[in-house]
């Protein structure tokens, strides 16, 4: 079976939060997330990591509902009350949505574990020298 890329109907699906968005923006992301994601990645991989970074990005860019970058749009609230508006949020969550990166949407905290199992660095590496048999 060939690695064949997602459409905008299978992103939908997978992330409802983009439902609203109209099929010719998501086809542009799912695209450009093709730049990045390519056939030398594990295809059981393939499809699910352009969604998931084409739905982080744009999340990042503003493009679908407010709450896209956020789980529920709650995502990071320690506190919230509605009488004279006031909420407070995580420390963590603040910094991981200012540091951007993959981890400031669920999106690409998803994107994040599919690069690291195709990406990875070396697993393995010698401290020093190797011993050899013949001296």
């Amino acid at each position: 079976m060939a690695h064949v890329p997602p459409s905008a109907e299978e992103l939908k699906e997978r992330y409802p939060a983009f439902a609203s968005v109209t099929e010719d923006i998501i086809e542009h992301w799912l695209a450009d997330a093709q730049s990045t994601v390519t056939t030398g990645w594990i295809e059981a991989d393939y499809a699910p990591a352009i969604m998931a970074l084409a739905a982080h990005r744009m999340a990042r860019n503003g493009t679908g509902p407010a709450d896209a970058g956020a789980a529920g749009g709650m995502a990071g609230v320690t506190s919230f009350r509605s009488g004279a508006f006031s909420a407070s949020f995580a420390e963590a969550a603040v910094s991981a949505a200012v540091k951007g990166g993959y981890a400031s949407t669920p999106y690409g905290q998803d994107f994040a574990v599919y690069l690291r199992r195709n990406r990875a660095g070396p697993r393995v590496a010698t401290g020093g020298r190797l011993g050899c048999a013949f001296r």
